[in-house]
């Protein structure tokens, strides 16, 4: 988790920047977010949002 709000703080500050691979970044991450709540989401004990 704290993997990925570092990635999105990246991609967030990278927009700003003008940075050329954030999109290929926030892409990826997006991937990678939906993944781990997939994960969470099939599981016992739930993470409370």
């Amino acid at each position: 988790m704290l993997l990925m709000f570092v990635v999105w703080l990246v991609v967030f500050i990278g927009i700003f920047r003008g940075w050329r691979w954030v999109p290929l970044l926030a892409l990826a991450n997006l991937a990678y977010t939906l993944l781990v709540l997939r994960i969470h989401m099939t599981d016992p004990i739930p993470l409370n949002f």
